[in-house]
């Protein structure tokens, strides 16, 4: 007879991968100015937020803002954002809308644990997200201001349920 174990196994989580769909740019502000609004622009123009990637070449709805996606690399001991462009502030304020994906990375750079869903808190260091919000600051060295490392179990937590 076959049986399914689960053990309790203790890795070292390193980095934080997030992939997130922002639905508006033009809520957050990057050095102080406000960030491109697709939508006003039908899909003309690019972020300035760091991490802002591009994955086709053009929108396919009507918000104009899909064909980018927001992809920090986050240490999680730290909250410095690996990727950031050095010098530049922020002050994120993204409705996500349930399109928001990560992994949890070993220091072998192996997913040891991945979520898809609402938006953690851990992304919501500087007030209550709700789910539907990744709201935090950054510094201009990469530093996600008021990060909790903690938070990464209750991530696999949820996860797991």
């Amino acid at each position: 007879m076959k049986i399914t174990i689960n053990k309790p196994t203790e890795v070292e989580a390193v980095y934080l991968k997030v992939d997130a769909g922002v639905r508006y740019w033009e809520d957050a502000r990057v050095n102080g100015i406000r960030d491109v609004d697709l939508h006003e622009n039908k899909g003309i123009g690019k972020p300035l937020m760091p991490c802002a990637v591009q994955i086709k070449e053009e929108p396919d709805y009507n918000i104009y803002s899909d064909h980018y996606r927001w992809r920090p690399i986050i240490a999680i001991e730290t909250g410095r954002i690996v990727n950031w462009m050095q010098g530049i502030t922020a002050n994120v304020h993204y409705k996500v809308c349930d399109d928001f994906i990560c992994d949890i990375i070993d220091e072998d750079d192996i997913a040891i644990a991945s979520y898809d869903g609402y938006v953690p808190k851990i992304m919501c260091p500087a007030e209550d997200g709700y789910g539907d919000y990744i709201i935090m600051n950054i510094d201009e060295n990469g530093f996600i201001q008021g990060w909790n490392k903690e938070l990464i179990e209750k991530l696999i937590k949820e996860e797991e349920d």
